[in-house]
Formats: C-alpha cells, sequence, structure tokens
C-alpha cells in the first residue's frame, strides 16, 4: 500500500506536481500591436541589440506576443480521439481505428483598455475574409503555427538594472511539454459583454482551429528576458 511518503519522494525526483497556472503560449506576431504610448512602453531588447541565440535559453518574445500571452488568462492543451469503426469477427466485434479527431482550441484573454487583444484577432480574421469585397484568401496565407509551453516554476533566478535597461534569467524551469499547433487560425471570436457593473474585468474568448497538433521536444531549460525601459529616459 502506498504511504504518503512515497508520493513524496515521487514528486521529489519529478521536480513536483505540474500546476495549471504555469503556461506559456507563442502566438504569431502581428506588426500593429503595441504596448500604447504610454511613458513605460517597452521595446524588447533583442530587437535592438545584436543579441545572439544562447542554447538551453528560451526568449520572453517580442512585445506583442509576450503581452499576449501574459493576458491569456486560461487555455487548453488539445486532445486526440483515436476514431474506430466495428469489423465482426466469428462472434466478436473489435474495434478497428481509421482516423484521428482533435477538437479545438479555447483561449481567453482580459482585455486592456487599449482593446489590442481584441485588434489583434480582428485583423487576423480579416486577413481571412475581406467582408468588403467578399472574397476568402487562400489557407496558407492566414495560417500559422501556435506553440503551447506547459511549464514549471525555475529553481533559481536573478534580474538585473542598469538605467533604462533590464534584464532577467530564470534557471531551473523551462518547459516540460509542449505542443504546436499547426496550421492554426481563429475561427470564433466570441462577443464582449458590458454591463453596469463598476467592478469586474473585461475577457474575450476566441476559438483556434488547426489540421493538427503534435508534441515537440523544445529542450528549453531557462528563461532570458531583457528590454529597455523608455519611461526611464524620457522622465
Amino acid at each position: 500500500m502506498a504511504t504518503i511518503d512515497d508520493l513524496k519522494s515521487i514528486a521529489t525526483a519529478k521536480l513536483g506536481f505540474a500546476k495549471p497556472n504555469q503556461f506559456l503560449v507563442e502566438l504569431p506576431p502581428v506588426p500593429f500591436l503595441s504596448n500604447g504610448a504610454g511613458a513605460d512602453f517597452s521595446f524588447n531588447l533583442k530587437e535592438l541589440l545584436p543579441i545572439p541565440s544562447i542554447p538551453g535559453i528560451i526568449d520572453a518574445g517580442t512585445p506583442g506576443t509576450r503581452e499576449m500571452n501574459i493576458l491569456c488568462s486560461n487555455l487548453n492543451l488539445p486532445g486526440k480521439q483515436v476514431l474506430t469503426t466495428e469489423r465482426r469477427v466469428g462472434m466478436e466485434f473489435q474495434k478497428i481505428a481509421y482516423g484521428y479527431a482533435s477538437d479545438d482550441v479555447n483561449m481567453t484573454f482580459y482585455l486592456m483598455n487599449d482593446y489590442g487583444v481584441k485588434r489583434y484577432f480582428d485583423t487576423w480574421i480579416s486577413g481571412i475574409i475581406d467582408e468588403e469585397t467578399g472574397t476568402v484568401a487562400y489557407k496558407n496565407e492566414y495560417q500559422k503555427t501556435i506553440k503551447i509551453h506547459q511549464l514549471r516554476k525555475p529553481q533559481t533566478g536573478f534580474s538585473a538594472n542598469l538605467g533604462p535597461l533590464r534584464g532577467s534569467l530564470q534557471i531551473g524551469g523551462g518547459s516540460v511539454y509542449t505542443c504546436e499547433l499547426l496550421d492554426a487560425f481563429p475561427t470564433t471570436v466570441q462577443a464582449v459583454e458590458l454591463t453596469n457593473e463598476l467592478d469586474g474585468l473585461l475577457q474575450l474568448s476566441v476559438q483556434i482551429s488547426y489540421t493538427r497538433w503534435k508534441p515537440v521536444t523544445v529542450g528549453l531549460q531557462n528563461f532570458v528576458e531583457g528590454g529597455i525601459n523608455l519611461g526611464q529616459i524620457f522622465r
């Protein structure tokens, strides 16, 4: 009979339990998406400085994709169902596989006062269907690859600020499971419900369809982030 010590030893050997709030989603960048015109507008350090790729390091992303990941409040890893048909062999019926099916992925995002998330998906959908001309683009023109990472907390890390420059490195964390949504695009952008309530945060739910998904081995164990805080320069 298993004991609590057995469970503790497994948790220690497996680096702890997987947490549902430890995730990262990589959405394709859209040029129009920005932080706005505030004093704390940030640029990604990699866009300004020639920083090479470092093995074992995962980048936090460009400002647009990084913000989309931060504002994503929940999403689901896709499942897969093996489709079967019955075949009779003698007196017995056997299930024989003939294909597979996958459900769409649902994502929910917090909306900020610039409605950047809403405009992100509005722009993506407008690239699929031109409502003015009534034409539909070719699938290879609007399909993208989306990555979803299940993360684990880093074991250690440090951050530093040098004037307007900022940077951080987290070691021992990273992706423990990653899946790629191939040929993905939004098929449903839910309505935004407005009310007279004083409290509450607006959220936007989006349904993503794709051709297929596959697990990938990333081999990433560390996270690095850097940037320039323009608010420190113009104050």
